[in-house]
């Protein structure tokens, strides 16, 4: 489900309302609904971060990787402060077969972003994939103790199925 950022910009009011009636079609699975109203946003307003995040989760739902993946690396250099970025463009990378370029990006990310569990949880996916699951089994060992919440998600990534066989 599509979230805005902490960014605290205050966003035009026809900026806001896309903004939630794409987070309210993407909730339904309508996806192809919720671009059309990230497109009616304003020109202007189309790098705003908390946009550039909505469209980039909208193109992950509808499969659009590699649109996706190019979108990220827009959204990064025009706000290097956030990470879900280099996270999007990662797991995008990744869908298009391209898990040594994922796991450059995140090896590459800030030092602070190396240090949430979401970055150690992309790594054991691919690990995984790869067939090095001693490593992926440290990389997820990681990311449990610097986020808790991930352990659930651990045990229903098909990516990750390997690890509790």
């Amino acid at each position: 489900m599509l979230t805005l950022t902490n960014n605290p910009k205050q966003h035009p009011e026809a900026t806001c309302r896309a903004l939630q009636a794409a987070e309210g079609y993407v909730f339904f699975g309508l996806h192809r609904d919720a671009l059309r109203e990230l497109d009616s946003i304003p020109e202007y307003e189309q790098d705003d971060c908390d946009v550039l995040i909505a469209r980039i989760r909208v193109l992950l739902h509808l499969g659009r990787w590699r649109k996706a993946a190019q979108l990220s690396v827009r959204g990064a250099a025009l706000h290097n402060s956030e990470d879900e970025f280099t996270v999007q463009r990662a797991f995008a990378l990744h869908q298009l077969n391209l898990g040594e370029q994922a796991a450059r990006v995140l090896l590459d990310a800030p030092e602070w972003l190396r240090r949430t569990g979401i970055l150690h949880y992309n790594l054991a996916c691919y690990e995984a994939r790869w067939g090095n699951l001693t490593v992926a089994r440290q990389c997820v060992q990681a990311a449990i103790e610097l986020n808790s919440s991930i352990k659930k998600n651990a045990r229903q990534d098909p990516d990750l199925a390997e690890l509790w066989n």
